[in-house]
C-alpha cells in the first residue's frame, strides 16, 4: 500500500507538469518508480519476448523466423543498456549484472562446450561462468562474426547452437524476471519481510538501511550518472581503439556480433537523460534536472542539452560505408569522431561532477 501511494504521487506530479517546482522527494519518487523500476520492468518483458523469439526460430528455423529473433535480441539490449546509469541496489547486490551482460564473451570455452557430446540444458548454463552465459552469447550465437558481418546463414546453426540459444535464453529471461521481482515485490530473497528495491530508494530516513537521507538517494543518482558517462568514454570507447589503429582490438568490442555497439552506448546516455530528465518512455516528470533548476536554470537546460549531444556524437561514430563501432576504429576518420565523442562524454562527466554533485546538499 505504501508503494502504491508512492507511485500515485509521482504519477499525479507528472499529470500536474510540476517538474521545474519539484522537492527532491517527489524527484526520488518518480525517477525511483517511473524511470529505474519501469525500466527493468521491460527488460523482464523484453527477454520474455526474446525466449519466445528464440523458440519460435528453433523450431521452424527460416530468413523470417531468425530476423524476428535476432530483433528481439535487440529489442532486450535496449532497456538493458538504457539501465547503466543505475546499476546499484539488487542488480548488484544479487550479482545480476555479470548473468546477463559479461564481457568479453569466452568464445574459446563456447565452442569447447559447443563441440563436447554434454547436453545442453539450462541447469547446465546456470553452472557455467558468466562470460559463457547472458546477452552476448546468444548474440554470438544469433549473428555473425562482426569482423565482416553481422548476419549469419541459416546453414551455419547447429543442434548444439539451438540447445544453447534455447537455454541461455531461458536463464537470461529469469534474471531479469528476478531483477524487476526484487525491485516491484521483495529485494532480498532470503527476507520475506524485504520490500521492493523501489520502495528502499524512494523513502529515505533514519530507519532507512541504504539511505538515511534525499542527500544519499540524490548523491547515489549523480554518481551512477557520472559512472557511466566514464564508463562509456574510458572504457567502451577507448579500451577497443588503442593508443593507434595498429592496437586496435576488435575483442575488446561491445555487442560486435550484432553491430549494435554505437547502440548500446547511445542508450547507456540515454539512461542518464532519463534520470536527469524523468523522463523514459511516455512517462514525464521531475528528475535530476529539477534539483539543478532551483539553482541554476540556464545549467540545468544547458546539462540536458549536452547529454543530447553525446548521444549524437556517438551515433556519428558510425562508418559512412556500413559497418558498426568495431569498423570505425580502424580509420582515420572514424577514430577521430569516436575522440570527439569521448570529449564530450568527459566533460559531461566533469560537469556533473563538479556543477551537480554539490548541489545534493544544498
Amino acid at each position: 500500500m505504501k508503494a502504491l501511494k508512492l507511485m500515485t504521487a509521482a504519477l499525479a506530479l507528472v499529470i500536474g507538469g510540476q517538474a521545474s517546482a519539484a522537492t527532491n522527494q517527489e524527484i526520488i519518487t518518480h525517477v525511483s518508480y517511473n524511470v529505474i523500476t519501469a525500466t527493468y520492468v521491460e527488460l523482464a518483458q523484453a527477454t520474455v519476448s526474446l525466449k519466445q523469439a528464440v523458440d519460435i526460430f528453433v523450431q521452424n528455423p527460416n530468413e523470417a523466423t531468425l530476423a524476428q529473433a535476432q530483433s528481439a535480441w535487440r529489442g532486450a539490449r535496449m532497456p538493458w543498456e538504457a539501465s547503466e546509469a543505475f546499476l546499484f541496489g539488487p542488480v548488484d547486490s544479487l550479482g545480476i549484472d555479470p548473468m546477463l551482460d559479461t564481457w568479453p564473451l569466452n568464445r574459446l570455452d563456447l565452442d569447447a562446450v559447443l563441440a563436447s557430446g554434454r547436453t545442453i540444458t539450462p541447469d547446465m548454463i546456470r553452472s557455467l561462468g558468466t562470460n559463457l552465459q547472458g546477452f552476448h552469447t546468444i548474440e554470438y550465437l544469433l549473428f555473425g562474426d562482426g569482423i565482416h558481418s553481422n548476419t549469419k546463414p541459416l546453414s551455419a546453426f547447429t543442434t548444439k547452437q539451438f540447445e544453447y540459444l534455447q537455454s541461455t535464453a531461458q536463464v537470461e529471461m529469469e534474471h531479469a524476471a528476478a531483477l524487476a521481482y526484487a525491485w516491484t515485490n521483495r529485494w532480498n530473497p532470503e527476507d520475506a519481510s524485504a520490500p521492493g528495491y523501489a520502495v528502499i530508494l524512494a523513502t529515505p530516513g533514519w530507519n532507512n538501511q541504504f539511505y538515511t537521507s534525499e542527500a544519499a538517494v540524490l548523491e547515489e543518482l549523480v554518481k551512477g550518472m557520472m559512472a557511466i558517462a566514464d564508463e562509456v568514454a574510458n572504457g567502451k570507447i577507448a579500451d577497443p581503439m588503442g593508443g593507434d589503429i595498429g592496437s586496435a582490438n576488435m575483442a575488446l568490442v561491445e555487442s560486435p556480433f550484432s553491430w549494435n555497439s554505437l547502440n548500446d552506448f547511445t542508450f547507456n546516455i540515454r539512461s542518464i537523460y532519463s534520470v536527469y530528465t524523468g523522463t523514459y518512455r511516455t512517462s514525464q516528470g521531475p528528475g535530476v534536472k529539477a534539483l539543478v533548476e532551483r539553482h541554476n536554470p540556464q545549467l540545468a537546460q544547458q546539462i540536458e542539452q549536452h547529454i543530447l549531444g553525446c548521444m549524437q556524437l556517438i551515433q556519428n561514430i558510425r562508418p559512412a560505408g556500413g559497418g558498426d563501432f568495431g569498423q570505425a576504429i580502424f580509420t582515420p576518420d572514424g577514430r577521430q569522431r569516436a575522440q570527439q565523442a569521448i570529449q564530450a562524454l568527459n566533460q559531461l562527466h566533469a560537469v556533473l561532477e563538479q556543477q551537480v554533485l554539490p548541489l545534493v546538499d544544498k
